[in-house]
């Protein structure tokens, strides 16, 4: 399955989609527009989470190894991190 979030509603909707598709699983809504990684670590953070799931999609060249926001989740996280392909190819 592929998406492409581009504004708050479209995450909303999305969210509200995975929200009925497993009712079973609780979901968290936080919007912040600061940098992704600190936001996605702090969340974690906040919700003594055990696990991030972060997809690799704009990871490429030097970036996999510099400056992307996987790889800043990776090394900041408070928890386990799995980084999911997510590139195209």
């Amino acid at each position: 399955e592929k998406f492409h979030i581009d504004s708050v509603s479209t995450a909303e909707q999305y969210l509200d989609a995975l929200v009925l598709e497993h009712p079973a699983s609780p979901v968290t809504r936080t919007i912040s527009f600061d940098d992704p990684a600190e936001a996605l670590c702090a969340e974690a953070e906040r919700l003594e989470a055990r696990m991030i799931v972060v997809g690799n999609r704009r990871v490429k060249g030097a970036g996999r190894v510099l400056g992307s926001v996987a790889s800043d989740v990776a090394r900041h996280a408070p928890c386990d991190v799995l980084i999911a392909n997510t590139t195209d190819g």
